[in-house]
């Protein structure tokens, strides 16, 4: 599926989007992510911060088992003229440790340009190659946004 104009501008330039996966019990798992989009494909990264030894992220289980995930990107104000948001329903596909290289690296280098958090203290992956990767692939977009606000 192809965002529009409008909706891609939205996507690329917002900073933070919640992502919801749905667990093997039908329970939904909602984070918040940072990520880059390439072309028409959205991806995040699972940085370094400090998750407990051993144990797989739930959102990563998620996708594992389930592929359908949905993200959302969208922009508050307490003017609320100014309201709006991107609900994009996809499908996902965890690249895991020696998958995707090239793919990895392209996303890696995307992620890092618009965060630059990422080059200061640590949190990017050390081995892009050993690195969890999540692609997301829209397939259907629900754009809102209120009367006066502009994606401009």
């Amino acid at each position: 599926m192809k965002l529009s104009k409008e909706q891609a501008d939205y996507l690329r330039k917002g900073r933070v989007g919640r992502l919801a996966t749905i667990d093997k019990t039908n329970s939904v798992h909602l984070v918040p992510i940072v990520y880059a989009c390439i072309a028409e494909k959205i991806y995040f990264v699972v940085d370094e911060k400090k998750k407990r030894a051993g144990k797989t992220l739930k959102r990563i289980r998620n996708i594992s088992e389930n592929e359908n995930a949905t993200l959302l990107v969208d922009n508050y104000s307490e003017d609320w003229e100014e309201l709006s948001y991107l609900m994009i329903y996809c499908r996902a596909k965890v690249m895991g440790p020696g998958e995707n290289f090239r793919e990895k690296k392209v996303a890696a280098r995307k992620l890092m340009e618009k965060y630059t958090q990422y080059g200061k203290g640590g949190y990017f992956p050390s081995d892009i190659g050993k690195a969890i990767f999540v692609k997301l692939e829209p397939l259907k977009a629900v754009f809102w946004r209120n009367r006066r606000h502009s994606v401009a």
